[in-house]
């Protein structure tokens, strides 16, 4: 049966959505494997999460073949064999779909969890992602066990009946992803804003992290669109498509503050190019980055030897660098008491920069009276 009705629709919208999505999937993952060098928990479940509306797409553009996005009359009077496909196809992707969405919430959770150092703030973060993710189980497993037999949700034309409504839950699981998506944005700014760091750097990491505003109205919208479920002509309507949407720009979301060390790597590379364009530039001169680090011209080793080659190389180093005080420099502090792994994951600093790391040690000294153990990696004599 050949698409028709919104099924045109629904293909393009759906076919949009993923392209968009693997673009950032890719950024995210070039930035987390090259320009980092560093790929977490978050990462895995941010796949994930991208896998899961690969699927629900596939699924919905198998179910436009047989006749979703058409008026339920004429997908009976033209093949009344293709609707019970229609309406499981359609039943599967909304299942990925669900699931999908609570998957990207706990990308952007794990992240969160790596900056906090409250043990409330990270209860807070953990308490939210469980009630997500159960509240999605839970309609996926209403869904699909609200009729007797299950059968009858996709073919009517058996005997049975469905005994159970499923709106209350569906609309606990909107409004759940709504307090989500601003629950997200709102809590860096319980432990950046108070940091000592500079107030423009202070409020791009802020902004970019709170972007998920965004896919809260999205999340407003897809709530008052629940309602629709209900109708019999659901299949025309495609109330459903609106899930893909807020699922898409959660994953944009999620992604623009993690890319933040690529974006500096590219306009580092731009700008020492552009200054490089000059007749008359002989010397090599320090060139300031957008951390707030100096890069001096003489290139230092693991074993600290040095030499004076100036490449590109060069630059690329300090820019995976990023976080630390000083060129080449990465001094990291721990309080004796502190229980963190010397040597984890550091890719927070990458993101959110020097400053955020050297208040995190202000705030850490504060609370240990001033004593601490230093490590140093390398043979910078600049300390932080």
């Amino acid at each position: 049966m050949a698409a028709g009705g919104d099924g045109h629709w629904v293909l393009a919208s759906m076919w949009s959505l993923l392209l968009v999505s693997f673009v950032f999937v890719m950024l995210r993952m070039y930035t987390r494997v090259y320009v980092v060098k560093s790929f977490g928990a978050d990462d895995h479940m941010y796949n994930l999460a991208f896998f899961f509306l690969l699927m629900n797409t596939v699924l919905m553009i198998i179910g436009v073949q047989y006749g979703l996005g058409q008026n339920l009359m004429d997908i009976l009077e033209e093949e009344p064999d293709h609707l019970p496909l229609s309406l499981l196809y359609e039943a599967a992707s909304q299942t990925f779909a669900i699931i999908a969405m609570s998957i990207a919430k706990w990308s952007l959770g794990l992240f969160l969890l790596r900056l906090v150092k409250e043990k409330w703030h990270k209860i807070a973060i953990w308490c939210m992602m469980a009630c997500l993710m159960s509240a999605s189980i839970a309609v996926c497993f209403v869904y699909w066990f609200q009729c007797t037999p299950p059968e009858y949700l996709w073919n009517r034309k058996i005997p049975g009946r469905c005994h159970i409504d499923t709106a209350p839950v569906s609309l606990t699981l909107c409004i759940l992803c709504v307090v989500a998506d601003f629950f997200f944005a709102g809590f860096p700014w319980l432990f950046i804003l108070g940091l000592q760091m500079k107030t423009k750097e202070k409020m791009v990491i802020l902004i970019s992290l709170s972007l998920g505003v965004i896919a809260g109205l999205f999340g407003i919208k897809r709530t008052l669109e629940v309602p629709k479920l209900k109708s019999p002509n659901h299949t025309s309507k495609c109330p459903f498509t609106i899930v893909d949407y807020q699922l898409t720009l959660t994953m944009i979301c999620i992604t623009i503050p993690v890319c933040r060390p690529l974006y500096k790597k590219c306009f580092t590379k731009w700008t020492s190019r552009g200054s490089s364009n000059y007749p008359n530039s002989a010397a090599p001169y320090p060139l300031q980055t957008i951390g707030g680090g100096v890069l001096q011209a003489k290139r230092v080793d693991r074993n600290g030897s040095g030499s004076t080659a100036d490449t590109n190389e060069q630059v690329e180093e300090h820019e995976r660098k990023m976080g630390v005080n000083g060129p080449f420099t990465r001094t990291r502090v721990y309080p004796k008491i502190d229980e963190r792994r010397i040597g984890g994951d550091q890719s927070e600093e990458e993101i959110l920069g020097p400053e955020f790391r050297r208040s995190q040690i202000m705030d850490l000294e504060a609370q240990n009276g001033g004593t601490m153990s230093t490590r140093h990696t390398n043979n910078s004599e600049r300390s932080i």
